[in-house]
């Protein structure tokens, strides 16, 4: 029988999906230090978990989302899912064969298949983020159990050179474009009831690593939240259009001009002034990212202990409005309340309206963030200075 290009086209994309969904996720189990993905716990043999060995933890589906697009980021487009059809995937509806639901194939199971709803259901967490319950992501996957041949067919199909992904670049998902894809905001800050989880549609070079050009050019137009977009050849409009805001549909939300080549100053002026209350940035400014500084962590280790360092501006040090906590499992929690990001400022008698709102807005936030290895939380020191840095040593605890 004769196989047709677009049915091989169409059995390398739902591979792709099915070997990045089954390898880098599995489920939360308690006690585990390291995790097994669904595809390696079926290859063991292992018995079937149940709803007592579950952590009830989470995951948003917009993270799933991001490794997703990340770890295909230098595949070719033909064998991408678009977000549209990504989403049927988790829904457990067919897959389009060409991508835009068109057609499917039966040879490869679906989200709700590996992930069994009765275990990890999915539902709106306070209404505002899709999230699935007990599913943990495996940046570092092992492969012992996959045939050979399957490996070097997704290293092949993928363009990556090993299984290992880096945690954060592949959750913050930064500097992809993938055309009609929307690829999801890099916010995963809880700060009150303010918490964007909007897909972004991003452009600019490819994954992170790669070097920016020295000159920059950039308008925002945004409110807080927005990626920045800097350098290229063609001229992209960005734009934030959340799930969970469609009231208004005649309005973009935060917005970027990615500009083909530096203007002249006279060209720069006429941008500006047309941004009626928007501003402009260049020169050194310009290289930073725009949006909370909320949350940027460092973590250092030695043989016998980890360090970190959190980024908390404008948050209140006061003991009994701030907490830090440490779980055995390396998972360390931050809970207070922000001073930023008010509509207006008063100082010296004068009132203040701010045109942007680009640090953390006022009221209580979490933020929480995983060290590599489990750790004793018995043995852990923290000082929060006045710089706005909370730096904490926390000792290794003892694998089990």
């Amino acid at each position: 029988m004769m196989v047709s290009e677009a049915d091989l086209e169409n059995d390398d994309r739902c591979f792709l999906l099915y070997f990045i969904m089954g390898t880098y996720f599995g489920p939360d189990i308690k006690g585990e230090t390291t995790k097994k993905s669904i595809l390696q716990r079926v290859a063991e043999g292992l018995p079937p978990y149940t709803l007592d060995q579950l952590t009830h933890s989470c995951i948003k589906i917009v993270e799933l989302e991001r490794v997703y697009y990340y770890i295909l980021r230098n595949t070719e487009k033909s064998l991408i899912l678009k977000l549209t059809s990504l989403r049927r995937f988790f829904q457990g509806q067919a897959l389009g064969g060409d991508g835009n639901g068109n057609g499917n194939n039966n040879n490869y199971p679906q989200f709700p298949e590996l992930f069994h709803p009765g275990f990890h259901p999915q539902y709106r967490f306070k209404n505002k983020h899709k999230v699935v319950d007990n599913v943990v992501f495996i940046n570092n996957p092992d492969s012992f159990y996959i045939r050979i041949e399957d490996v070097e067919r997704f290293k092949r199909l993928s363009g990556v050179e090993e299984l290992h992904v880096d945690r954060d670049a592949a959750r913050l998902q930064l500097g992809i474009c993938f055309d009609d894809n929307r690829v999801p905001s890099n916010t995963d800050i809880s700060v009150g009831n303010v918490e964007p989880d909007g897909n972004v549609e991003s452009c600019g070079g490819g994954g992170g690593g790669s070097s920016e050009p020295e000159d920059r050019v950039n308008v925002d137009a945004s409110r807080s939240g927005g990626a920045t977009c800097r350098g290229g050849t063609n001229v992209m409009y960005d734009y934030m259009d959340t799930e969970d805001d469609e009231s208004d549909h005649d309005k973009v939300g935060p917005a970027m001009l990615f500009l083909p080549s530096r203007p002249s100053k006279k060209e720069w002026s006429d941008i500006v002034a047309a941004t009626m209350n928007g501003f402009g940035l260049t020169g050194t400014v310009a290289t930073g990212g725009i949006g909370p500084t909320m949350g940027l962590v460092d973590i250092g280790e030695c043989e016998d202990a980890y360090l970190f360092r959190l980024s908390l501006p404008g948050v209140k040090r006061n003991e009994r409005e701030f907490s830090c906590e440490v779980g055995t499992d390396g998972k360390v929690l931050i809970s207070g309340v922000t001073t930023t990001g008010e509509n207006t400022v008063s100082r010296y008698s004068q009132v203040f309206e701010m045109q942007t709102r680009n640090l953390c807005p006022p009221g209580q936030f979490s933020v929480s963030f995983q060290l590599p290895g489990p750790v004793d939380p018995h043995q852990f020191s923290g000082n929060f200075g006045i710089d706005g840095i909370l730096e904490g040593v926390v000792m290794k605890g003892k694998c089990t």
